[in-house]
């Protein structure tokens, strides 16, 4: 296996708070008042992150080396992003024996290809199509929801669900229009480096392989993989 293209790009901190508890021992110490109130259990109440909610050196490097071994398994070669919560990438890795590159195609076949466009482009370095869908995966979820990119799929498509026609559009149809420099989401230009978040380098993905990353149930990134060759989508997710 190669060195990683790109690793740890931006600064990993992680600030460690340590919580001291009186120890207890049986029968020592007075008894518990009986007008005392009972603790209140810790909840979430749909923002839970703390200090400690960020990827670490070696959150990343398991994650690296986990899609590595399932890659592996498959007897496939494949290149692997992992990217923060703003889109920051924090390591890229590819494989021995991965393409470089991919195609862009919007259909799975040759003989119903769009023309025109960057359609059948076969020159986009495939680090670009792995950041994109761990990007996407970790913008479009949340500690309610998870989101792959597969289900990007089915849900900016023209026609829902898939299989449809001259049906409604899915609930986030046009959401990808929200990558482009115009775009409240994030800007064009950077004078200098800054938190984010970071526009994705192929818009948002609807090619399955994007997936968020949670820790004690709280998005904290993506992770991307491409495996194909091809950076697409999936236009009927019922098959594989």
């Amino acid at each position: 296996m190669k060195s990683p293209l790109i690793v740890f790009r931006a600064g990993v901190c992680l600030l460690l708070v340590t919580m001291l508890t009186p120890g207890c021992g049986g029968g020592s110490g007075p008894p518990a008042s009986p007008l005392s109130a009972p603790a209140a259990p810790t909840t979430c109440d749909g923002s839970c992150a703390t200090a400690s909610s960020f990827l670490t050196v070696t959150d990343v490097e398991s994650v690296l080396a986990r899609a590595v071994a399932e890659a592996q398994a498959r007897n496939a070669r494949g290149t692997i992003a992992v990217t923060d919560r703003l889109g920051n990438v924090l390591a890229v890795f590819r494989m021995t024996g991965a393409s470089a590159t991919v195609t862009l195609r919007t259909t799975p076949d040759n003989s119903t290809r769009i023309s025109g466009g960057l359609e059948g482009v076969n020159i986009v370095p495939a680090s670009m199509a792995a950041i994109a869908k761990a990007v996407t995966g970790a913008y479009l979820s949340s500690e309610g929801n998870a989101f792959s990119t597969r289900t990007a799929s089915q849900i900016i498509q023209a026609h829902f669900n898939p299989g449809e026609s001259l049906a409604a559009s899915g609930p986030l149809f046009g959401v990808q229009f929200s990558q482009l420099p115009c775009s409240d989401l994030s800007r064009r230009f950077v004078a200098a480096p800054g938190a984010g978040p970071y526009r994705s380098p192929l818009g948002i993905a609807a090619d399955p392989g994007g997936f968020p990353l949670y820790k004690a149930g709280t998005p904290v990134g993506g992770v991307g993989v491409v495996a194909d060759g091809v950076y697409g989508l999936d236009s009927d997710i019922r098959d594989r």
